[in-house]
């Protein structure tokens, strides 16, 4: 359609001015009339004109988009006439992606094909459907009219858990410096390693690790290096019910616990360990059982990436009866859960034991340095003392859960938000280093 373009608003004003001093003077009646019609045929000439502007404008690389990472949504502008052409995009954006400036607006020359991006941060993880693009075709002269339309079909995008912590895992393990990712280096305990290749001998290594023959060909002190036994099953459990729900960080509770098990299910994957998935509120909604390989992982990224949390409270009972059935081989496995909950943690208390014994089972959970700063601090009020013995109160409850647990032969990992991710890796490679399994 023909939109008015700014000398149209302009001569307007100008006619509305004109009409006003008619009163005075009638004279203006005929000047504003006769400048009314000058203006609308103005306006409609270029308005038809530019309908016909031979100018594409398309969508380039929308598949999928990672999680609060600032990321560009590509337009290819393509003009196929003999002119110059002004073109606008104005691009609506669901709830689920942020944008500071939606608008774009990029001249482009006859027999010109360019790229403009706009620049966007999805907050929300999970499909979205972003809405046609209204798009204004301008005269870069005078700007008496428009020509706009909506382009035809929305954008359904896929927000992922944010994955380029995957890349920078990988460049530093090519080049043997996971240290500086957060991954400590465990000290090797006991038999049962295989060997993997021999290097030169480091101030740092075990004596008795050194390959006296190797030594004596080379002349230069060799060391055995060897890795951790291959092909054990790690499983991911992640709950999404209510408690997940709660707010942690950029995000909520669940999205700390996705994160944590797409990266461990990479660093899984490096280690050619099996890995699976199992999720769960009151029931078991998948599983997917250990494999190796990428495409196990994508598997697992793909079953993780729409989930939400609901308003239910959790059965562990009911993953506890599925990992029974189905999942008989020893694995380690990670349980993503929220244990504030009183009767919740009874629960886990109650049921764990049955897989505790042929498993091992790290229970993951949450912490709020929040609570930990409140119960240390001090109180100016009557309100302060009462918020400090609540804070207290909760903290030496939520330690006599976890002690029960761990009595009961079940670990616990306890993290902040922003250092879940490396604390799981760190656990996985200690149980794996430690021969745990």
């Amino acid at each position: 359609m023909i939109v008015a373009g700014r000398a149209s608003v302009f001569a307007a004003v100008m006619i509305a001015v004109l009409l006003l001093a008619a009163a005075v003077q009638p004279a203006f009646l005929v000047i504003a009339g006769v400048g009314n019609v000058l203006v609308l045929v103005l306006a409609l000439t270029q308005g038809w004109r530019l309908s016909g502007n031979k100018v594409a404008v398309s969508r380039e690389k929308w598949d999928y988009l990672s999680l609060n990472r600032e990321q560009q949504l590509i337009y290819r502008l393509e003009n196929r006439g003999a002119g110059e052409a002004l073109v606008g995009i104005r691009q609506p954006l669901p709830p689920s992606i942020r944008a500071e400036d939606n608008t774009l607006l990029v001249a482009v020359g006859p027999g010109e094909v360019v790229e403009v991006a706009l620049d966007v941060r999805p907050i929300t993880r999970g499909p979205a459907q972003i809405p046609p693009a209204q798009v204004d075709i301008k005269s870069p002269s005078v700007d008496w009219a428009s020509w706009r339309y909506t382009m035809e079909e929305p954008a359904d995008v896929t927000i992922f858990p944010d994955t380029k912590s995957l890349a920078e895992y990988d460049t530093l393990r090519h080049h043997r410096a996971l240290g500086r990712f957060g991954v400590h280096r465990m000290r090797q305990i006991g038999a049962g390693w295989e060997f993997e290749h021999l290097r030169e001998y480091t101030p740092d290594d075990d004596y008795r690790n050194i390959n006296w023959k190797s030594t004596a060909r080379r002349r230069t002190p060799i060391t055995n290096v060897f890795q951790a036994e291959k092909s054990q099953n790690v499983l991911l459990c992640v709950e999404c019910g209510r408690m997940m729900g709660a707010p942690m960080g950029e995000g909520i509770a669940l999205d700390k616990a996705i994160d944590a098990s797409i990266m461990l299910a990479h660093v899984a994957n490096r280690n050619a360990d099996k890995v699976g998935l199992a999720v769960f509120k009151d029931t078991v909604d998948l599983y997917l059982k250990p494999k190796k390989g990428v495409i196990a992982t994508q598997r697992i990224v793909e079953g993780l990436v729409g989930l939400a949390p609901e308003g239910v409270f959790p059965s562990y009972s009911a993953l506890v009866d599925t990992l029974r059935a189905k999942n008989k081989t020893r694995s380690m496995v990670f349980l993503f859960t929220d244990i504030s909950d009183p009767k919740l943690a009874d629960d886990l208390c109650r049921v764990l034991p049955l897989v505790s014994r042929r498993h091992v089972v790290v229970v993951v959970s949450l912490f709020d340095p929040t609570l930990a700063q409140v119960a240390g601090g001090g109180a100016d009020n009557m309100r302060g003392v009462y918020r400090v013995l609540a804070a207290r109160k909760l903290l030496s409850e939520r330690e006599g859960r976890l002690m029960d647990l761990r009595r009961r032969g079940v670990q616990v990992l306890e993290a902040p938000a922003e250092a879940l991710t490396l604390a799981v890796i760190n656990r996985y490679m200690e149980i794996k280093n430690r021969q745990l399994l």
